[in-house]
């Protein structure tokens, strides 16, 4: 059995989601002081609904691509609780949910296709993809909010207006 891809990936989704720098899920949430309902002018969601997507994600991907695939958007455990704390711890359980599936693989089984939640079948490697990349976008969202409703960018290199 030979897990030198799935290492790599299970590294690639933790940096996605917690590492301590600048391009996490988490780290974008450090410094959110009294944001987290606020929707910026022009938007239309804030930063509690994107961790509700993001956690939900989380659920919903591992249920369809490892599971019995018998969730719902609509339905716990796809649907997070409101209060901060709660739903940050939530979606960290999501997260370790994903990443213990992914943990159980080994490099040949990353061909193998999974059932997605909106009904397609793909690769499995395909579906780790995805997961890093959603954390990583979804990490630059939340910090794109945050810089807005600050009115400040932490990029001290980058030019302020």
């Amino acid at each position: 059995m030979t897990r030198t891809a799935v290492d790599q990936l299970l590294w690639l989704l933790d940096q996605a989601f917690e590492a301590d720098d600048e391009h996490s899920v988490l780290a974008n949430l450090a410094h959110i002081d009294g944001l987290w309902r606020v929707v910026p002018p022009g938007g239309e969601r804030s930063i509690a609904d994107i961790i509700d997507h993001v956690g939900g994600c989380k659920f919903m991907y591992e249920n369809y691509a490892f599971g019995d695939g018998a969730y719902t958007w609509d339905a716990p455990p796809a649907r997070g609780p409101t209060d901060q704390a709660e739903a940050l711890d939530w979606m960290r359980e999501g997260h370790q949910k994903f990443v213990a599936s992914v943990r159980t693989l080994d490099d040949a089984e990353l061909d193998t296709p999974r059932l997605t939640n909106w009904g397609e079948l793909m690769e499995t490697r395909k579906i780790i993809e995805v997961m890093v990349a959603h954390d990583f976008y979804h990490a630059g969202e939340i910090n794109h909010i945050r810089a807005m409703l600050q009115q400040r960018d932490r990029w001290a290199h980058l030019p302020q207006d």
